[in-house]
């Protein structure tokens, strides 16, 4: 498939960037709906919901250039050249995490509930990013024999289509988010249930990933995937035993 969907002159429309559009724009609308099922102020949770995607893109292509430092260490201005793509989905995350975090304590608003507000986004983003990423021919799987094996115009022949193996497992946890982000048992429950599954079917996938360089076995991307699993993990045990369990709500007066 064309990865440009059409071309005006010297201006080229790609898939990829249709398909990061749309994602947004998706996430936008679940993320309000569930702002106003919170009681939130609609108004003041845009401005916000505007700054963190900034932070999101900024992150992710902080994160790609990092895991793919050689080449932008040889190539120092193609670190600008965001047309050419490259985006990684765990700066992206950590961004979010990070800024969202001083921006809530600045705004007032209670940062778990704004992060249980914005999980869907996390399953439909991905869907969206790796949906381009299989028009793009990129980001594939090793050599195959499977009959549903993809042979890309970069390939010698047929390759698992790890793009669509993870597109698929984020429209089985988008249900999931939409579930628990509509009704959360408190603060923070549907957004760290959901970046664990995330972050564990990551770790996994990545292992079929051709294009990153190892480090002991592991590629930086799997290390990520497992610092998230671990604090996730580690807050739904003191949420569920502690906090939860003593009656106290996390995230409640800004935590």
């Amino acid at each position: 498939m064309n990865p440009i969907l059409f071309s005006i002159g010297p201006f080229q429309v790609h898939w990829y960037g249709i398909l990061i559009a749309a994602a947004t724009v998706i996430s936008y609308w679940l993320t309000q709906r569930n702002v106003r099922a919170y009681g939130i102020d609609p108004n003041k949770a845009d401005r916000l919901f505007i700054k963190v995607i900034i932070a999101i893109f900024v992150g992710a292509r902080l994160a790609y250039i990092l895991s793919e430092w050689r080449f932008y260490m040889a190539n120092p201005l193609e670190i600008i050249r965001v047309d050419h793509g490259g985006l990684g989905s765990h700066g992206a995350i950590l961004a979010a995490l990070v800024c969202g975090y001083f921006w809530t304590k600045k705004d007032g608003f209670c940062y778990w509930q704004l992060a249980d507000a914005t999980t869907p986004a996390l399953p439909v983003g991905h869907i969206f990013v790796r949906l381009g990423n299989f028009i793009n021919g990129e980001l594939y799987g090793p050599p195959t024999t499977l009959p549903w094996g993809v042979d890309f115009p970069s390939t010698a022949g047929p390759v698992h289509p790890s793009q669509l193996y993870e597109l698929l497992t984020s429209l089985i946890i988008l249900p999931l988010a939409l579930k628990w982000s509509a009704k959360p048992r408190y603060p923070g429950y549907a957004f760290v249930r959901v970046l664990l599954a995330h972050s564990l079917v990551r770790f996994f996938m990545d292992f079929l990933r051709q294009s990153d360089q190892p480090f002991e076995g592991l590629v930086l991307t799997q290390y990520m995937a497992l610092a998230l699993v671990a604090c996730c993990a580690g807050l739904i045990w003191y949420w569920e035993t502690h906090k939860h369990g003593e009656g106290k709500i996390p995230g409640s007066n800004g935590e």
